[in-house]
């Protein structure tokens, strides 16, 4: 049976202690975070703060169990750019990396499809050549670490061009082949790429480490695009019970709570998760 979490990216700062008194009454137990949102600079945050924002959680029950958006507020950086910037990007990634290790977090979710441009003049053999390597050492820190790096499929629509669908994602995690280095799915994003879901959910199975439960565009979830019931019968028959995680960007001041109760209705209604005490 799999496990529920929401993103913080749900709601304001603001909103954070009305919706974890939320999760708990709704028997969330997990919570899936952008640092960024939560500290000033995620790479320097004290022990003293960490300490206290994961005792805010545990308070009502909720453990942290995975990490997205590390490069928010950050298109300087990119994997596919010069020597000293590709550097820069991976040192800073590797130290989310750590601090995800630090916070017992199991996974951390790398989309940000503009950070992973590739250039028009860089051909596709030339892109694998710096991003195995790439990969493959951020994996191994993130072994190190006790976590796992996840590459997360972008659809083009997202302004991605390096892994949009599925079956590239699992490539990439084939060739980079270390146990830090994993695959993340999103609902949405498959959808939007023109994967078939059951198809493309359970040839990557084998890789597989965290689901986000999404709509496009990261809107309110919604049940016309996005068929949950395939994606949700297809995980269960690949045997997968990690961590299904909610993904939605923050609405009007005022309705995060609302948003998030509805959001956990719906992906209960089509997931199997587990309601734990």
């Amino acid at each position: 049976m799999n496990t529920l979490a929401v993103s913080n990216i749900a709601w304001s700062p603001e909103e954070e202690t009305e919706v974890a008194d939320l999760l708990r009454e709704l028997d969330v137990h997990q919570v899936e975070i952008a640092p960024t949102k939560v500290f000033p600079d995620p790479t320097e945050v004290s022990g003293a703060a960490l300490d206290g924002y994961i005792d805010f959680w545990r308070d009502r029950n909720v453990s942290i169990v995975a990490f997205q958006s590390m490069l928010f507020g950050r298109p300087d950086l990119q994997v596919f750019d010069s020597g000293d910037l590709r550097r820069e990007t991976f040192q800073r990634l590797a130290s989310f990396v750590n601090l995800a290790g630090r916070m017992g977090v199991r996974a951390l979710v790398f989309g940000s499809p503009k950070n992973r441009v590739v250039p028009g003049s860089m051909s596709s053999h030339q892109a694998m050549d710096i991003a195995v390597p790439f990969f493959r050492d951020l994996g191994r820190v993130a072994e190190d670490a006790g976590t796992i790096f996840c590459i997360e499929p972008n659809p083009a629509v997202y302004g991605c061009n390096f892994v949009n669908t599925a079956a590239e994602g699992f490539a990439l995690v084939s060739m980079v082949d270390t146990p830090g280095f994993r695959l993340h799915l999103d609902a949405a994003g498959m959808t939007l790429a023109g994967d078939n879901l059951t198809d493309a959910i359970s040839s990557s199975a084998s890789m597989l480490t965290h689901f986000h439960v999404s709509a496009p565009q990261l809107g309110e979830l919604e049940e016309q695009v996005v068929d949950h019931s395939l994606a949700a019968a297809a995980l269960t028959d690949t045997g997968y019970t990690g961590t299904l995680s909610i993904e939605m960007r923050s609405g009007a001041p005022g309705e995060a709570s609302r948003r998030v109760r509805d959001a956990v209705a719906l992906a209960r209604r089509h997931y199997p998760v587990a309601q734990i005490a």
